[in-house]
């Protein structure tokens, strides 16, 4: 077979390929460790807002005060603001202390959550889907901010996230967008 060159790859072939690929993973890596940073504030932020959801439809499915609670970090559960017992017989108790939790550790390990009021922990439902005063007496959570530290992402490259509670209406937005008429600007 004359003509027919060699098939496979030299030494310098070699070393070309392996120096390409360290820097284009010398600039991936970076992005990728951001993408998965801003990924742990989206997947808390949607945790916060299924838990704000469900506290608000149980409330309204059961016709009675459901709470929201967080915990530390982003762990949060919801149940009833008064237990109810097994009244209809059905063996299952028809409104309990703790209908469902989540626990920080679930995919948001690195975010940090901020409250206001500053250090407010609940939020109850009434049986009409709307927020009510806490039985307990202590402020209802109006705004959860949802980041990342600054030494894990700086701030410009980060997307935290913010979510709003007033009334019956839970909404997620962006404190980072300022375009005027945006449904993502808070």
């Amino acid at each position: 077979m004359k003509g027919m060159g060699s098939r496979g790859f030299t030494l310098v072939d070699l070393m070309i390929a392996i120096v390409i690929g360290s820097i284009l993973a010398a600039v991936a890596i970076p992005q990728f460790k951001a993408f998965l940073l801003n990924m742990q504030i989206r997947t808390a932020t949607e945790a916060i807002n299924n838990g704000l959801q469900l506290a608000k439809g149980e409330a309204v499915r059961r016709n009675t005060n459901v709470r929201f609670v967080l915990g530390s970090g982003t762990s949060w559960s919801v149940g009833c603001d008064v237990a109810q017992a097994d009244n209809d017989g059905d063996g299952v108790e028809d409104c309990p202390t703790t209908i469902q939790s989540r626990a920080t550790s679930e995919g948001s390990a690195s975010t940090v959550l901020t409250t206001n009021p500053s250090g407010a922990t609940i939020v109850t439902f009434n049986g009409f889907g709307r927020v009510v005063a806490n039985s307990d007496g202590t402020a209802s959570i109006t705004q959860f901010d949802i980041d990342v530290p600054t030494s894990l992402l700086a701030a410009e490259i980060s997307k935290n996230l913010r979510i709003l509670v007033s009334g019956g209406t839970i909404r997620v937005c962006d404190p980072n967008n300022a375009i005027a008429g945006d449904a993502r600007a808070c």
